[in-house]
């Protein structure tokens, strides 16, 4: 589901939009304009509702509605403004009459604060004033609030609020339903476009900064990984909820959100999400026209042009459009090689009326990404940088991904709803650069250096197709969603090799590194396999008063084909040709998390989550005559709180959690065989916030404490990351009239030192801090936005599992940003 504002509605004849009872009451609220927050005259308006309602339902009753059933009591309800549906759920928990809506019917609608002595419909009618919903009184007491069906409909497409402010309230990924946050019994962190905009984030890599509990590790070949909860994800992570191994390399110009979903993800990703799983999602089509120019100049001489056009497609509004062209080209790198290139587009088409949502597009993206700029620590401790660059110019890693996808969304009724979305991705890896591998005399920091030449193709389809039904039994209110999910991949890799050379690292002059070249004769092996994943999988939430259940089943089945490798030897004699044996594998896994209600805005939970990932021994298990092994497994237990102020503009979250993996294999050399050893554990706390503080001031701010141990072996320190990560990123609009076109922005992030190594000898990266800072001029139709990253322009260094690879953060940089809307 999308997270939009209310549909606008034009009402020549007005009748109900579901049957009701003869003897029913209906109170219809005559005015339909929606609005975003409540306003002073909304405030009256409901305050005089409260009063004209009291006094009504205090007059005797003679009708025979009347006789059927007794006066309803009043309550004294005292209830803050906030979302309608949280204001709905505390009328019924403090009347004791249930009251029935649907979720889609008052999404995005605020309702006012109420604080009277009246009855439960008087209450509900103060809710829902202004909304231009219609509440129904049954005869057994109950009120349902409803939208009425109306002659002339018109549902338009509208912009995420994920593109609009630093806050987004709901997601759809996490329940396979629309769902607000704090309904959600997981942490769940969601990065808006707006804050990307804020920030002029580059890459989706720079924005997980962004996220407690995340570690984003550069990689010696170009690319980077990342880790939530001290679990890599890369082979788990989704795009528009299906699974796609390269999400993360999403041009930012496309992203509308990114969703960090932490422990174990089985249920939602299927194998792999040991710790946790990334979500992007991007910008879709829209009925509010978008003609935006963007135009930025920054440090390296690095230049982007994105254009975003959106609207509608016909005069109903149904048919709408997306369409996003953006280009990179930066002269150099931090690390002295060529700048980065990329180009990218994204076409969406959409239909979408009362009852179906269609969207299909298309992207591609053709990069290129140098390697970053990195020392090492082979001595014991950190060496300056290198005064020259340890490769070619030329090198870099070359990626160009395209895919195809569809999402369709159908209402039978109110309560049945149907899903269905697809995806085919295609991503080609063209990698050359020149890498170091070992040192050949550490004194004086003399290394061997090959060249790493490999061409990689990986092909992912997937899909989830679901049904979603929302119904009441007795005092519970139930979302059951029961679905399928496919994933099929496929990878071929061909690697080259290439002359050795040793050079020192600290070489005063640049060591004219050999051209990294291909041929037929210089293949060294190739592999390809395939891979298929199933997955059948029930999801169930329950709410009851200030309770909320949620819990998940999913049965998943994986083929893993016979692998072939090929070992090339010079031409003319023929490769050696080996293969590996098919796999096959079945788990269920469970999920389960239970909600109670502190208040309409603050919720407190647990949960338990189940992750695994496919687990093959090539030879026996010690102390058996048998290859077969278990899956590699974590299980997650995880406390939180969740809140958020009044207005639903601002929201905070803590939890604490521990996630244990289990079933790994270690080589156990004098005797041939495989031992099955547990991994390790995960243990921390989090504490996030975001949104609108106060008027003008917006924050996204994270703070995490994360420790990794391991099961077996008390004197390991996996994970290479630091224990202790926050970050703070704010912008002040001034609100006075003189300056209230002009913003200020200011950002710091700091994390602890950390182990170069598995063990507590190894040399240690040291911890550091990263001031940024930036001023903004907006007005209507154009703006102008200056920003600067470590500002102090200090050296800073990342994190690493080897002290043959320290990588070094880029010093002070500027860009420079001009957006114009046509």
């Amino acid at each position: 589901m999308d997270h939009e504002s209310r549909p606008s509605i034009a009402i020549p004849h007005a009748t109900p939009r579901h049957a009701i009872a003869e003897d029913s009451t209906v109170f219809p609220i005559k005015s339909l304009t929606l609005r975003p927050a409540p306003s002073r005259s909304t405030a009256l308006y409901a305050a005089l509702v409260l009063a004209l309602s009291g006094v009504a339902h205090a007059q005797p009753q003679d009708s025979a509605g009347a006789t059927r059933q007794a006066a309803p009591e009043s309550r004294n309800f005292s209830i803050p403004a906030g979302p309608l549906s949280a204001t709905l759920q505390a009328i019924e928990r403090i009347s004791g009459t249930p009251i029935q809506f649907q979720a889609s019917d008052v999404k995005d609608i605020l309702a006012p604060a109420i604080a009277a002595q009246t009855t439960a419909q008087g209450a509900v009618q103060a809710a829902v004033s202004g909304s231009g919903l219609t509440m129904a009184s049954a005869p057994d007491g109950s009120i349902r609030v409803f939208v009425q069906q109306l002659d002339s409909v018109v549902v338009t497409a509208k912009r995420d609020e994920a593109e609009t402010g630093f806050r987004a309230s709901r997601s759809s990924t996490a329940t396979r339903g629309d769902a607000d946050l704090r309904d959600v019994p997981q942490s769940v962190t969601v990065l808006t476009a707006k804050v990307f905009e804020t920030q002029q984030t580059a890459t989706v890599e720079d924005a997980l900064r962004n996220v407690a509990g995340v570690v984003v590790r550069p990689g010696a070949q170009g690319t980077s990984g990342f880790s939530i909860r001290g679990f890599g994800t890369a082979s788990s992570t989704l795009s528009n909820g299906l699974s796609d191994p390269n999400s993360v390399k999403t041009n930012i110009a496309g992203v509308e959100r990114v969703e960090v979903l932490k422990g174990p993800q089985a249920l939602l990703a299927g194998a792999n999400a040991l710790g946790g799983t990334l979500n992007i999602v991007t910008k879709k089509p829209t009925t509010d026209p978008i003609r935006d120019v963007t135009l930025s100049y920054g440090s390296h001489a690095e230049r982007t042009g994105t254009v975003d056009l959106a609207g509608a497609l016909n005069d109903s509004k149904e048919l709408s459009y997306r369409l996003i062209v953006s280009g990179t080209r930066a002269g150099s790198s931090a690390g002295g090689y060529d700048g980065r290139t990329q180009n990218y587009g994204l076409g969406e088409i959409r239909w979408k009326n009362a009852d179906t949502d269609f969207i299909a597009g298309i992207s591609a993206d053709l990069s290129r990404v140098p390697p970053d700029r990195y020392t090492v620590a082979i001595r014991g401790f950190i060496e300056p940088p290198a005064p020259t660059r340890p490769g070619n110019r030329d090198d870099g890693a070359d990626t160009y991904t395209h895919s195809a996808f569809y999402t369709l969304e159908h209402s039978f009724t109110d309560a049945l709803q149907f899903t269905s979305r697809m995806q085919r991705t295609r991503n080609d890896l063209d990698l050359a650069i020149w890498t170091a591998q070992y040192p050949v005399d550490t004194a004086t920091l003399l290394l061997n250096y090959s060249g790493t030449l490999a061409q990689t193709k990986q092909t992912t389809t997937s899909g989830d197709h679901y049904l979603s039904y929302t119904f009441n039994t007795g005092p519970l209110e139930q979302h059951l969603v029961a679905g399928a999910n496919h994933i099929d991949y496929d990878f071929d890799t061909t690697q080259y090799s290439s002359v050795r050379i040793n050079n020192r690292f600290d070489a005063p002059t640049q060591y004219p590194f050999p051209k990294l070249e291909r041929s037929d004769g210089n293949r060294s092996f190739g592999s390809a396999q395939a891979q298929t994943q199933r997955g059948l999988y029930l999801q169930d939430t329950v709410k009851w008063d200030k309770w909320t259940l949620v819990a998940g089943l999913r049965h998943s089945s994986i083929d893993v084909g016979q692998g072939t490798t090929i070992v090339y030897p010079a031409p003319p004699a023929p490769g050696a040709v080996l293969t590996s044996r098919a796999h096959s594998l079945s788990k269920n896994t469970v999920n389960a998390g239970l909600i109670y209600n502190l208040s309409s805005n603050t919720s407190v939970y647990a949960s338990y989550a189940e992750g695994f990932s496919p687990l093959f021994s090539d030879l026996v298990v010690c102390g058996t005559d048998s290859t077969s092994v278990p899956p590699t497994q974590s299980r997650s237990k995880e406390l939180g709180i969740k809140s958020n102020n009044a207005d639903n503009t601002f929201s905070w979250s803590a939890a604490v959690f521990q996630i244990d993996q289990l079933n790994l294999l270690q080589r156990n050399r004098p005797r041939n065989c495989n031992d099955l050893i547990d991994g390790q554990r995960s243990r921390g706390a989090e504490l996030e916030a975001s949104g609108k503080l106060m008027p003008g001031l917006n924050l996204i701010f994270n703070y995490s404490y994360v420790k990794l141990e391991s099961l077996f072996d008390p004197t390991l320190r996996p994970g290479g990351q630091p224990r202790t990560q926050v970050s703070l990123w704010s912008t002040y609009d001034f609100q006075s009239e003189r300056l209230r076109d002009l913003s200020l922005a200011f950002g710091i992030s700091g994390w602890s030192d950390s182990i170069l190594g598995v063990r507590e000898t190894d040399p240690r990266s040291p911890g550091g801090a990263r001031l940024d800072a930036g001023i903004a001029y907006t007005r209507p139709t154009w703006s102008l936005r200056l920003g600067a990253k470590n500002l102090a322009n200090r050296t800073l260094y990342g994190y690493s599992t080897s002290s043959g690879y320290v990588p070094i953060y880029d010093k002070r940089t500027f860009t420079l940003t001009y957006e114009r809307k046509l």
